[in-house]
């Protein structure tokens, strides 16, 4: 029987990354977007796991590519570049926090798993609500897990103190989604809120 509904972050319960940051981070730094997400994803996973902050890592990313100048100028700009990129995720959905909120008072333990670094959390974390109001929140830079790592998924199962088949994940990536099947849990990939209700149905008839 299902026990629990838990929710990723990035592009679910947020709405889609405003990618129009990258307009202004190639204003600010002189590199494509192309550039600048090569040079991100070399440390994006450590900038998850908590092992590396945003203005350290985007000093690095900075480095990498060429960008010279003064240390000042160079900090400055980092400092900037973590202010766009976070910013970008920041706007949450509505619809699916109600949902969300729905589902818990029914009786179902609402979670949260999500790769996120302490930056993010730090600026703002406590404006939303379901990380607020769940029963369990899983963020990768607290556990220094990250998705689609085996042993986060078991943080999460530990935590929510379920069985993995009596829980329901959501993640928009499906190597993530891919992760959490593999320890268990009835997993899916986010694509609307529609057509989630329709899955979440479906695990409680237990048609999955």
């Amino acid at each position: 029987m299902i026990q629990a509904i838990v929710f990723d972050y990035g592009n679910v319960i947020s709405q889609p990354q405003d990618r129009s940051c990258y307009t202004r981070m190639s204003a600010l730094s002189g590199l494509t977007e192309e550039e600048l997400l090569h040079f991100f994803w070399k440390y994006r996973a450590e900038y998850d796991r908590g092992t590396i902050r945003g203005e350290a890592m985007y000093r690095k990313v900075l480095s990498d590519a060429g960008i010279g100048g003064s240390e000042a100028v160079l900090v400055a700009m980092a400092k900037k570049l973590v202010a766009e990129d976070l910013g970008s995720w920041a706007t949450v959905s509505d619809p699916v926090t109600e949902w969300g909120l729905s589902v818990q008072k029914e009786g179902y333990a609402l979670g949260i798993l999500s790769n996120m670094p302490f930056d993010f959390l730090e600026l703002h974390g406590d404006k939303i609500s379901l990380f607020c109001k769940a029963d369990t929140a899983i963020f990768s830079c607290d556990v220094a897990q990250i998705k689609p790592e085996p042993e986060i998924y078991q943080t999460l199962i530990a935590r929510l103190g379920c069985k993995p088949d009596e829980i329901v994940f959501f993640d928009d990536l499906a190597v993530n989604v891919e992760g959490a099947r593999k320890a268990g849990i009835h997993s899916f990939v986010w694509t609307s809120l529609s057509q989630a209700k329709k899955d979440w149905n479906l695990a409680l008839a237990g048609e999955v």
